[in-house]
């Protein structure tokens, strides 16, 4: 199961996802090279390589987990968090620790495998938007902390364009804190400034 431990001293909570190491291919003694074009499992018509899509915007009508689809969210299949299970929070020593306990999609942008956002329409963009938008309504019925982050051949072995989403059962501090701290941080700013 994986962990949420608070950093005793900055405060906040960071993911400790132990199972996320047992990946099958980090078994593996030579090197593994990064997944392109050829075996993408996010590319159409290779949506059974995924878990089942929990969100998509389609065109023409076409059935869930096939192709014709803009924009695909499924959830993670190696997830930092689980869905199920409880918080048990407890201390240890100077430790808080609770079970990792949340969501973890991948957000596929587009069908294309090499486009990037910035090659994007409007339209397509505002397709990506709705999805993430979807999502966060959605995880909106637990009090989670969001994160977004870019898929990348630095982060995921698929070299493909995309966003990787975890949501957990935490409260936004960080941004609450530094929300907090903009006013102080300005007025010293315009007094330096002058």
């Amino acid at each position: 199961m994986p962990e949420l431990r608070r950093d005793p001293v900055t405060g906040r909570w960071v993911i400790i996802s132990t199972d996320r190491q047992k990946r099958p291919n980090d078994f593996r003694i030579e090197r593994t090279t990064t997944i392109g074009r050829a075996h993408c499992p996010f590319c159409p018509g290779r949506e059974s390589l995924t878990p089942p899509e929990v969100l998509s915007a389609r065109q023409n009508g076409s059935q869930p987990n096939t192709p014709g689809w803009d924009v695909r969210v499924v959830p993670n299949k190696f997830p930092a968090l689980k869905v199920e299970g409880a918080l048990d929070r407890r201390g240890e020593g100077m430790f808080d620790r609770m079970n990792g306990l949340g969501a973890h999609e991948v957000i596929i942008e587009t069908p294309d495998h090499d486009r990037t956002m910035a090659a994007m329409s409007e339209q397509e963009i505002e397709r990506v938007l709705w999805a993430y938008r979807e999502r966060i309504l959605e995880w909106k019925q637990s009090p989670p902390s969001l994160r977004f982050r870019p898929r990348s051949g630095e982060t995921s072995r698929i070299s493909r364009n995309g966003s990787s989403c975890t949501s957990a059962v935490l409260k936004a501090t960080n941004i609450r804190r530094s929300l907090s701290r903009s006013p102080k941080a300005f007025t010293a700013f315009r007094a330096d400034s002058w």
